[in-house]
């Protein structure tokens, strides 16, 4: 009898044991990273009810991972890649599970989850570049495509059931307890187990002969990554790109708690219902995306993609409708989904394997080091605009005022930057231009 992913050629790549376990590993973890997102930006707020707050938690996670990222690029390209991303699945959830237990305990302070946030941040300067290294080498290289386009779909797709079930969770905990912090305990340690079953599924993976680099300076390693990129334009641009729509753009999660909150006077299922919508749109996109493999003029892709996202996401701090939210996030969420599967799908195509560790740790800093920084600037232009907006323009004080400037700049860019090259709207995954 055929199987399933036989049958549906998005799930080929599945084919493969080893990128099966990887898969659902990773589905797994970053289900339990969705929930830890949502219910500490909730535990932020409830405890400080301070926007500045909500982003300095991610400037925190960025110090280590600016300082430690491109050493793990460098890292991933000489260790044991498996064991690299196991022991980092299981410190990650021995450090959620102590923080569920001072949530419970009711020994909580804010400076327990800065913490947090610090250590995620080590973390994930090895997790990112040492996955991207190793799931090429899990399948056959036919269907790197196909596994790109699935390893896109798990954030949107978690998106849509991770946050939902945390939202549920620390409402229904916090009513049967009368404890309102309870249910965040409670997500806290959902988050841990899908860290820790990562590492399990890890576990049984059988790794095949991976040539790794040899000797050198590790300095100098770095610096051939950086190098590697700066000299090939294509790569450059993807990058740069890249890290302004998370800056601008996706960081606009940040604020999501105070506009579940503030705006639509909402409690945390509200919030998690914003994720969830935001989720699906997401996940549609990705699923369009990853039938658009051999789309040619992949730049029109990517263009449209960020132009989608920033449109739609300017519209939604505009009106301050929650009901007109439900609509507009997904419609944002398919611009995103467009974008990073065309840009993500590229570099990978492209790059040689003994860049790959890298350069993807330099890919991956859009989300250890550049998303945090993106956390930062929206919480502190939210703060400012509170403190100086008024008249008509005091409706827009706090995140909405954030969301549109930030989308305005982004459009700005993708307007000049076509402008000057305009054979960034040519980009095809074919061959790398010097």
């Amino acid at each position: 009898m055929p199987r399933f992913t036989d049958k549906l050629q998005v799930f080929s790549a599945l084919r493969s044991r080893g990128f099966r376990l990887y898969w659902f590993g990773h589905l797994s973890a970053v289900s339990g990273h969705q929930i830890l997102i949502l219910a500490q930006g909730w535990l932020i707020w409830e405890l400080t009810e301070s926007e500045f707050l909500l982003g300095a938690l991610g400037l925190v996670a960025a110090v280590p991972a600016v300082l430690l990222t491109l050493f793990g690029g460098a890292v991933a390209d000489k260790v044991e890649l498996r064991r690299l991303l196991m022991a980092r699945q299981f410190v990650s959830g021995t450090a959620l599970f102590v923080l569920a237990t001072l949530v419970v305990t009711g020994r909580i302070e804010v400076w327990h989850l800065f913490a947090l946030a610090f250590l995620f941040g080590i973390i994930q300067a090895f997790d990112h570049p040492a996955r991207q290294a190793l799931f090429p080498n899990l399948l056959d290289r036919s269907h790197l495509m196909n596994a790109v386009s699935l390893n896109s779909m798990i954030w949107p797709g978690t998106r849509i059931f991770g946050p939902a079930l945390a939202g549920i969770v620390i409402d229904r905990v916090a009513a049967l307890t009368g404890a309102p912090l309870m249910g965040a305990g409670a997500a806290f340690y959902m988050a841990c187990a899908g860290f820790m079953a990562f590492g399990l599924l890890l576990l049984p993976v059988k790794m095949p002969p991976i040539e790794r680099m040899q000797g050198g300076n590790v300095l100098r390693n770095i610096m051939g990554g950086l190098s590697f990129i700066w000299t090939h334009k294509m790569f450059r641009s993807l990058v740069a790109m890249n890290y302004l729509d998370i800056l601008l753009l996706a960081s606009h999660i940040t604020l999501l708690p105070v506009f579940a909150s503030a705006i639509f006077h909402g409690d945390a299922s509200m919030l998690a219902s914003l994720y969830v919508v935001s989720g699906l749109g997401s996940l549609f996109g990705a699923l369009v995306a990853a039938n658009l493999g051999y789309f040619r003029k992949r730049g029109w892709l990517i263009i449209i993609g960020a132009t989608v996202q920033a449109l739609f996401l300017m519209l939604f701090a505009l009106f301050g409708s929650y009901q007109l939210a439900l609509v507009l996030l997904p419609l944002a969420g398919i611009g995103l989904s467009l974008f990073m599967v065309g840009t993500q799908t590229t570099v990978q195509t492209l790059v040689p394997d003994e860049f790959r560790g890298r350069v993807m740790a330099i890919w991956g800093m859009n989300y250890s080091v550049v998303y945090p920084l993106g956390q930062l600037q929206m919480g502190a232009l939210a703060g400012i605009s509170r403190q100086y907006f008024s008249g008509p323009l005091g409706r827009f004080a706090g995140a909405p005022s954030a969301v549109i400037l930030n989308g305005v700049v982004m459009l700005a860019y993708l307007v000049l930057s076509t402008a000057r090259d305009r054979h960034l709207l040519d980009l095809t995954p074919k061959g790398v231009e010097e």
